[in-house]
């Protein structure tokens, strides 16, 4: 595995939570994506990264037999969990009990093209802060889109790039801004912190956004965002999963 620059003290795992019935696209781990399940992407791209090991954390028989024929580690949870992270912590318990790993990266299951780099851009800005997460700018039609998460964030005045978030919302906000920001769905959590997340109930404004994160911060937890300029396409409905597949025949004609 490559050999991180920076917080050499940080044991990382990847751990991606894909649960077989989604609200918005049932079943879109299994959907079709040049040839391969979706799910098969997401944990591919991960492997390649070759930072730290990655398993898959799922309530479905038929996404772990993928992973697990093609060579891969996935553990089968819970039904019942409130959030993704809920569910990457107990297969985490399951493949780490000896506690060798205390940095948890949750790469969201609906991301089948997330760039390498971008886990290294976690791990090398890993600082006091509870979890760690990315956003980009948000495109016009995302800011009214309530399939897309925005960000409200704290800038640093003095470090470019860098601030933390005050909430996260489907909604267009903050009101009148003249910048929106689109929340990326992966978060760096340290291991206590995220012990601490799945110990507390879920919240009221967790449950009212549909948004786990909100749990975190309802709970005083400290969210550090890290600003990138790439906007990156998640599948969280068919025009997602139809905009990939187009951009990925336009690749290949």
């Amino acid at each position: 595995m490559q050999h991180l620059e920076q917080n050499k003290n940080i044991k990382p795992v990847i751990i991606i939570p894909s649960r077989l019935n989604s609200t918005r696209l049932p079943r879109k781990a299994l959907e079709i994506i040049d040839g391969k399940p979706m799910i098969w992407h997401v944990w591919s791209n991960a492997i390649k990264a070759d930072i730290a090991p990655v398993l898959v954390a799922t309530d479905s028989n038929e996404i772990k037999d993928i992973i697990i024929q093609n060579g891969g580690n996935a553990i089968l949870t819970d039904k019942k969990h409130a959030s993704g992270s809920d569910r990457i912590y107990e297969a985490l318990n399951i493949f780490d009990q000896k506690k060798i790993y205390n940095f948890v990266i949750n790469l969201q299951g609906d991301m089948p093209f997330f760039p390498s780099n971008l886990f290294e851009t976690i791990l090398s800005n890993v600082t006091s802060e509870d979890l760690i997460t990315l956003v980009c700018p948000a495109t016009e039609k995302e800011v009214t889109d309530p399939n897309v998460v925005k960000a409200v964030v704290s800038w640093d005045s003095k470090i470019k790039n860098f601030g933390n978030a005050l909430y996260f919302s489907r909604s267009k906000v903050p009101y009148n801004s003249d910048e929106y920001w689109h929340h990326i769905g992966i978060y760096g959590w340290k291991r206590d912190s995220l012990k601490k997340f799945v110990l507390s109930k879920p919240t009221q404004l967790e449950l009212t956004e549909k948004l786990e994160q909100l749990r975190a911060l309802e709970n005083n937890m400290k969210i550090k965002v890290v600003k990138i300029e790439q906007n990156l396409i998640g599948v969280d409905t068919m025009e997602d999963l139809d905009k990939i597949r187009k951009l990925i025949e336009k690749s290949e004609s």
